[in-house]
């Protein structure tokens, strides 16, 4: 008998991901001197548990650690921006949390693979499976520098990065999944059958293995990837978990999400693996108008000049801006010349806000000239404006970084999270305690194509 019926089940309603980049001072320049907020946080490794723990407790899937290992920051006027290092606060960090992943960046142009593998697979197993890794390759002459070394050309470096990440993933494989025994009673630690070499080497990088760390409750740590340009799309399509993207709207946001479908879909790989991140700045308070008055005490604070911000807003607009009218909304003829900038983020939302008849000083405070898109207003404001980027395809999830730590993250956790929860938007903190099960993604290993037909197991190896 044939089954006419049809299957009426709805299917599961997608879940946004939220992720923090927190252990700093906050978002804004002038940060770490808002009252209540650590001076000395960027080497305050408890004041640094406690962020974790404010995020872990506003159900938050990961925490972002980025790195930068050069000075590229005037200390003079404001503390470093990256964290003191990865691997260290990371360290720190697993000891003092239960369910938050924690991702942390490292360099495939200035480590050996073996040594990223074996920190990485350690933080891995320390934190019972809820490490990944930002892989990237470096691109700053400042931190080539720094190891006493030239900056090759973009090709080689992503070519020594394909290498690189499946050499890794090989020597978090090394260790079968069933080789440890802890068989007390026969004498048996483990089957070394399987536990076995790699043996391969290719034009960059080489290793023998084995990596003597088991397996984790998730396998092996998740891979992210920073990196822009058709070969940063590439190394994300094949490898990555999770996108840290530079998209600042709607249809920059579904852009890269449709490049990247077709670069998944180019790795053989189901394209929604592969979560795409937006960074936002967030600025929350009872009302707009709140909101605003805290950006404009931030603002005070700040050590780069008004002026400086009013000439990055003309050069975003194509009209220039005058410091004695900064506070007055254009005029019809200067709105009428408006040519916004086409190779800079934030373009096209600074000339639509003073469209909108807001004066530049409006749109400065609202930190057009930012890196990432800053949302400021009540929480139900910031709330409707993440879910409209979400639902519209513009990202699976954000990188939250409040304008100041102290009370920026705790007013996100307390005030928006419950209110994206009530619209069904966020998990319950009920979808695992790893960071795999936070992304329901697949654990199966990439083939290692940047091997293929090259010598394996060259001489020494």
């Amino acid at each position: 008998m044939t089954d006419n019926f049809t299957d009426l089940t709805p299917a599961p309603r997608r879940k946004m991901l939220l992720g923090g980049q927190i252990i700093n001072h906050g978002s804004s320049e002038g940060a770490w001197r808002w009252p209540g907020n650590k001076p000395d946080l960027y080497y305050d490794l408890d004041a640094m548990a406690q962020i974790a723990q404010i995020a872990e407790r506003g159900q938050f899937q990961l925490i972002f650690i980025a790195d930068h290992p050069a000075m590229r920051e005037d200390l003079t006027h404001r503390p470093p921006m990256a964290t003191i290092d990865p691997i260290v606060v990371a360290s720190h960090l697993i000891g003092k949390t239960k369910r938050i992943g924690i991702v942390l960046t490292q360099s495939t142009t200035f480590n050996f693979p073996y040594t990223v593998a074996r920190q990485i697979k350690a933080l891995d197993v320390l934190s019972h499976g809820r490490i990944g890794w930002n892989a990237v390759t470096t691109s700053d002459q400042s931190i080539a520098s720094n190891y006493g070394a030239r900056l090759d050309d973009r090709e080689t470096r992503y070519a020594r990065a394909h290498e690189f990440i499946q050499l890794v993933q090989a020597l978090w494989d090394s260790w079968g999944e069933d080789a440890l025994k802890l068989d007390v009673e026969r004498g048996v630690y483990a089957d070394v059958s399987a536990i076995q070499p790699i043996n391969l080497g290719g034009n960059y990088v080489a290793s023998r293995g084995p990596l003597p760390i088991p397996p984790t409750p998730q396998g092996h740590p998740l891979i992210f990837q920073a990196g822009g340009g058709a070969e940063g799309l590439q190394l994300a399509g094949m490898y990555a978990s999770g996108v840290y993207s530079m998209v600042t709207d709607i249809p920059s946001g579904r852009a890269h999400r449709q490049a990247l479908d077709h670069a998944a879909l180019a790795a053989g790989r189901d394209p929604s693996a592969v979560k795409l991140f937006m960074g936002i700045f967030t600025t929350v308070a009872h009302s707009e108008e709140a909101a605003l008055a805290r950006r404009e005490a931030l603002l005070q604070l700040s050590s780069v000049p008004l002026a400086a911000k009013l000439h990055h807003l003309s050069i975003l607009v194509g009209v220039r801006l005058r410091m004695e009218t900064i506070r007055e909304p254009l005029s019809a003829d200067r709105l009428a010349a408006l040519v916004p900038h086409p190779h800079y983020p934030h373009a096209e939302r600074a000339a639509r806000l003073l469209r909108k008849g807001k004066s530049p000083y409006e749109v400065v405070l609202r930190d057009v000239t930012g890196f990432h898109t800053t949302v400021i207003g009540s929480p139900t404001q910031v709330a409707d404006q993440l879910q409209e980027l979400f639902e519209a395809g513009a990202a699976d999830g954000f990188f939250i970084s409040p304008d100041v730590i102290s009370d920026g993250l705790p007013a996100f956790v307390d005030h928006v999270v419950p209110v994206l929860q009530a619209r069904g938007l966020l998990n319950e903190g009920d979808e695992g305690s790893t960071l795999r099960q936070h992304f329901d993604a697949a654990s199966g290993m990439t083939t290692p194509v940047a091997f293929e037909g090259r010598e394996q197991g060259r001489a020494g190896y």
